[in-house]
């Protein structure tokens, strides 16, 4: 048996949650190999919004165990008020609903000190300031703090290490250092959270991958990739299809269909570059029909045009076999869509509604045609349409594929 992978093909903020929660309802287990607590994937449930940051989108099924692989860092206080809210959504998430493996790194107030540090300088890239990046740091530099270092009898010792460390650098900008009192506190409150969560498994899912089915759910998306995305404005792990293997672990073996998540138009946080940005009245009536807000931020999200010379190269670095596009509802009564391939921003005729008909069974023409156009020049098969906020509000073009073939 293979298993699913979704992930963003864009800038994050694709819909990947939507299409996590449908798969969801098929598979056993739903693992998280990358990111933080800046990811934000939005579950709409019958009018009521759920949003998980660390916690997989499987969350919503009583019989599917939730996984946040090694590859992710945690931070404890974000995950207490995420674990109270899906737990008033009716989905506490107890034992063995959730595991986290024991070598995921912990983000600490000293790592979200010092990720505001960076930001207020010159160099700011426009993080969410969640300390993701900093985690990411003290985990290469070797002195990062691991889920399963919570219960070892040495943990004050590398608590108080990595604050002295890194309290140097906060002190050569003038400001205040992060406690060793304020991060342990964190670290106390990790404890009691954590404990009955943690799964110390070196290869959790070698066995359980051959007759269970899993889903594989990336953070952020392909263009934000730390190596292959717009470097230096890309987030901090490895958003990649490959990255599931060693984020979760996974065997290699095992990674089946690539879902590859794509908005009609674009959006992006923070800085960097985007060829097809609206910074126009059309930007702000698209993001305002579209409640492009950051689901972590509250930010106001940059809007453009879909980039499917961006699309094409997301499509190729994830070998991305299936694509998924979303929000196509939003776009729905434009004057005109357009889309930027091969250098030339194109016009398409829009959509004056979704579906051809009141049963609908089939797209309308002018839909089916923008998404006839944008697979060819992608390079991968749309299979699917976003049609709404809510889950029940999707399209499969076609017979809906077996994931786990």
């Amino acid at each position: 048996m293979k298993h699913p992978i979704v992930l963003g093909l864009q800038y994050g903020d694709e819909g990947k949650g939507k299409i996590t929660d449908s798969l969801a309802k098929q598979s056993e287990w739903v693992i998280r190999f990358n990111g933080g607590s800046n990811a934000g994937h939005t579950l709409w449930v019958n009018g009521k919004k759920l949003v998980t940051h660390s916690v997989p989108s499987g969350v919503l099924y009583s019989h599917v165990k939730n996984y946040i692989g090694a590859g992710c860092v945690l931070d404890p206080v974000s995950l207490k008020k995420e674990l109270a809210e899906i737990s008033q959504s009716g989905s506490a998430l107890k034992g063995e609903r959730l595991r986290i493996d024991s070598r995921a790194h912990l983000t600490l107030p000293i790592h979200i000190v010092l990720d505001a540090a960076r930001e207020s300088g010159s160099k700011s890239i426009g993080t969410t300031r969640k300390g993701i990046g900093p985690t990411y740091t003290t985990k290469m530099d070797r002195c990062g703090i691991r889920v399963g270092d919570l219960f070892e009898s040495g943990i004050q010792d590398k608590v108080r290490f990595l604050c002295d460390t890194y309290n140097a650098m906060i002190r050569a900008q003038d400001l205040s250092e992060s406690s060793f009192e304020d991060n342990w506190k964190v670290v106390e409150l990790a404890q009691e959270l954590l404990r009955e969560h943690v799964a110390s498994d070196p290869t959790p899912f070698y066995d359980i991958a051959k007759t269970h089915k899993c889903v594989l759910e990336g953070a952020q998306g392909v263009l934000l990739d730390l190596d292959h995305g717009t470097y230096p404005y890309v987030t901090s792990s490895n958003t990649l299809p490959s990255a599931a293997a060693a984020g979760t672990p996974f065997p290699l073996s095992r990674l089946g269909a690539v879902i590859g998540v794509a908005k009609v138009y674009m959006t992006r946080v923070g800085s960097g570059p985007f060829e097809t940005e609206l910074d126009n009245e059309d930007g702000e009536r698209i993001r305002a029909k579209g409640g492009e807000f950051g689901a972590t931020t509250g930010r106001p999200r940059r809007v453009g045009w879909l980039n499917i010379d961006e699309l094409r190269l997301a499509v190729r670095l994830s070998d991305c076999t299936h694509i998924v596009l979303t929000k196509a509802d939003i776009l729905t009564g434009e004057p005109v869509v357009k889309a930027l391939n091969k250098g030339s921003l194109k016009e398409f005729p829009c959509w004056k509604s979704i579906y051809k008909d009141d049963s609908r069974t089939a797209l309308s023409a002018e839909l089916e045609s923008y998404l006839s156009y944008v697979e060819t020049e992608a390079g991968a098969k749309i299979v699917g349409v976003g049609t709404g906020s809510d889950r029940a509000d999707f399209f499969w073009r076609g017979e809906t594929p077996d994931f786990w073939a």
